[in-house]
């Protein structure tokens, strides 16, 4: 439950949950981590593991990076056009 939540330490937890009402903010807490575990588990199960999905991801992002003009094609369409020159032009 420590790594759930992040810098805190287990003796904070010893504090919160030892005193007036510990019992039951342990049981949200647990609850709440359960709750968070299987909703994790379910969109991964649905996304990270489905071959299918993980290639069309793939063709998508590769599709974006080929689209994407870098700065050399950009600087040669506007020197094209007359709107850039080279430094010593």
């Amino acid at each position: 439950m420590c790594s759930s939540y992040k810098g805190v330490l287990p003796s904070d937890l010893i504090e919160k949950y030892s005193g007036v009402g510990g019992w039951r903010k342990l049981e949200f807490d647990v609850a709440t981590l359960g709750e968070i575990h299987d909703q994790i588990n379910e969109s991964t199960k649905s996304s990270k593991k489905d071959g299918a999905g993980m290639e069309s991801r793939k063709r998508q992002r590769r599709a974006q990076r080929e689209a994407e003009i870098d700065g050399s094609e950009l600087f040669g369409i506007l020197k094209s056009h007359g709107l850039a020159k080279d430094k010593g032009e």
